[in-house]
């Protein structure tokens, strides 16, 4: 009887963030290997798995969040995005940035307009550095997703459906990005603004495969509707990001 009191119930082992984040990653069958080449080859089926057989491939987080820290890190050690970034504003406004705001200080000189535009650049290189993981789970697959479901919200009624297959599609894309590094390259020094919409095409090429194979859309009709769906998602993400990086940089200089 004293033997009993004197045992000390046995405590429950719980996993670490660290391996509970990682999980079966590295499963050669139902980990990065098998889930990258389900999205390959068969992206419906990975997507219907994570509603109906939780564990048998790696989950959409878990996805993101590990295969977008690999392929920045990558990613920014080939490319400047300081160099890129800058570039893009100045082919933007059509001249350099020095010219566009030693004239806006003669417009409203009492607005610091050097720390603004420096603001702006620091917040975009942020974003794709530091952020890329909450800005695809935040800003862009939540878009894709929204008319994504309004045009096809008879094949899967939930918008969770919607936005797990933009999260796995996007990402495993991302894979697919790395072999754009020259064209990113020349973003540093390029003179025509076209190179820098290289990879959208692409980029809903692959997302509008994903949408015909999980959504088993059929027919040029079904398909026209997915491509208008997808140049919605982007404007509308294109837009709100733009006035998130707008206005952070404005609160960033007038804070």
């Amino acid at each position: 009887m004293d033997e009993e009191k004197s045992t000390p119930p046995q405590q429950t082992q719980h996993k670490g963030f660290l391996e509970e984040l990682m999980g079966d990653v590295f499963n050669l069958d139902r980990g990065l290997p098998g889930t990258i080449w389900g999205m390959i080859k068969t992206p419906g089926v990975v997507i219907d798995a994570y509603f109906t057989e939780r564990g048998k491939y790696v989950t959409p987080l878990r996805y993101c969040i590990f295969i977008l820290a690999v392929t920045t890190f990558i990613s920014v050690r080939f490319v400047d995005y300081e160099a890129m970034m800058k570039n893009a504003m100045e082919l933007g406004a059509g001249e350099s940035i020095d010219n566009l705001v030693a004239q806006l200080y003669e417009i409203i000189p009492s607005f610091d307009w050097s720390a603004y535009f420096e603001s702006i650049n620091e917040i975009s290189i942020s974003l794709v550095q530091k952020f890329n993981q909450a800005l695809y789970l935040v800003l862009l697959a939540p878009m894709f997703a929204l008319f994504s479901k309004m045009f096809f919200k008879k094949n899967k009624s939930r918008f969770v459906e919607h936005y797990v297959l933009m999260v796995y599609s996007l990402t495993t894309f991302s894979i697919f990005s790395l072999l754009m590094l020259p064209a990113m390259k020349m973003m540093e020094n390029t003179d025509t603004p076209l190179i820098f919409f290289l990879g959208i095409p692409v980029m809903l090429g692959f997302l509008l495969w994903a949408m015909i194979k999980y959504l088993g859309l059929k027919g040029f009709s079904e398909y026209l509707q997915a491509v208008i769906a997808l140049v919605l998602g982007y404007i509308l993400y294109s837009i709100v990001q733009t006035i998130l990086i707008y206005l952070g940089a404005y609160l960033m200089v007038v804070l």
